[in-house]
């Protein structure tokens, strides 16, 4: 089932596809990947924005691996690297959202109210959907 994060970004109505819903206590990020007309919007649960890159990194839908073959096109001393060593493309990401200090499981970086099948028809916010199913610790 495809969940959606539905929230604003400087006055503007974001939609996005949540890519890993529930998987860090309901803590989302908006990631908006550029270098287009109009960007991609996704929606990631993760602790810190440096998790949010690496969990991307890991999703094929959305990739940022750079490809051995273009690795030459980027210097050694600007590369970033996710937590598996690839290499990665983050010229065109943006991170969005606030660190706040907490609980992780106390607020959400992005306010945002997340819509699927399942769900309530007003939705639910992302720390309720962590706890739908008494995940909370």
């Amino acid at each position: 089932m495809t969940i959606t994060a539905h929230g604003k970004l400087n006055g503007h109505e974001i939609e996005a596809e949540v890519i890993n819903p529930g998987d860090w206590y309901g803590k989302t990020w908006l990631v908006e990947i550029g270098g287009c007309a109009w960007p991609t919007f996704v929606a990631v649960e993760a602790d810190s924005v440096t998790d949010a890159i690496d969990e991307l990194s890991g999703n094929d839908k959305y990739n940022l691996v750079v490809e051995d073959a273009d690795l030459a096109d980027y210097p050694e001393d600007s590369r970033y690297y996710n937590d598996g060593g690839q290499v990665l493309d983050l010229d065109n990401i943006l991170i969005h959202g606030e660190e706040r200090p907490g609980h992780r499981n106390e607020y959400t970086p992005w306010a945002c109210v997340y819509t699927g099948d399942d769900l309530p028809p007003e939705g639910m916010t992302p720390l309720a959907y962590y706890r739908k199913d008494d995940n909370d610790d």
